[in-house]
């Protein structure tokens, strides 16, 4: 076995977690679509597939590949209240501010509506903390950590890029999704590290009105789901 195989994280990820499920005709939201698989799937069984991404690059690529895409935020959503079936979100949360990120998604589900989601647990930082092949690897998790821990106790980020990471846990996703109307449907089962998960796998529906708590996270933005512009056109939402 070569190193790079040993450090491989194939044995962690929940491969028979679908995705991009969804009844043909669904109007479903792919957030960090990066190379758009998740889009031309959804494409493939029928769904009208729609994707944001914050990199400037990955944008225009699936606006050149003819996608229905734009370059958003996730704590930013360009859509309106109650306006999809259906959205994806595979591991982009750690890279966002994750309550407002999750507020976003509540938002834009219509009732009962359902979104795929991945995150990073613990068990991904003490990964690298402990058997990262350089310092780099184990300075990452360290500072993951300890972000992590002060976005907890005080709802912001450290500065500049040693706050730019955070991991999940299933305590705070909860209280997330008790104030936004989000509840747990599914969640599947993956490997530990040190007892803590690596990635988290669940399955939301939305099932009731925002409380008055989220109304005001997603309140300053409410110009922006109005306003900002498509890569490749404005869908009919």
């Amino acid at each position: 076995m070569t190193k790079n195989s040993a450090w491989s994280w194939s044995s962690y990820l929940g491969d028979d977690f679908i995705f991009a499920d969804y009844a043909p005709g669904s109007r479903v939201l792919d957030v960090g679509f990066g190379g758009g698989g998740q889009m031309r799937h959804l494409q493939e069984g029928g769904c009208r597939a729609y994707g944001v991404e914050y990199d400037r690059q990955l944008a225009l690529r699936g606006r050149t590949d003819g996608l229905a895409v734009a370059r958003a935020k996730a704590e930013e959503l360009p859509f309106r209240d109650g306006s999809l079936d259906g959205l994806i979100c595979k591991v982009v949360i750690p890279y966002t501010d994750e309550a407002r990120a999750i507020a976003e998604i509540a938002r834009v589900l219509r009732p009962n509506g359902v979104a795929c989601v991945s995150f990073h647990g613990l068990g991904y930082s003490l990964r690298y903390l402990t058997r990262g092949q350089s310092w780099k690897h184990r300075m990452y998790a360290a500072r993951v950590i300890v972000n992590t821990v002060v976005y907890a106790v005080t709802g912001r980020r450290l500065p500049g890029f040693v706050g730019d990471t955070l991991y999940q846990d299933r305590e705070r996703l909860q209280r997330y999704y008790r104030r936004t109307g989000l509840e747990v449907i599914r969640e599947h089962p993956s490997p530990t590290f040190m007892k803590a998960p690596v990635f988290i796998y669940q399955m939301l529906r939305r099932v009731e009105v925002r409380s008055q708590e989220t109304s005001e996270l997603v309140g300053e933005r409410r110009d922006v789901h109005h306003d900002r512009g498509w890569e490749r056109g404005s869908p009919d939402l």
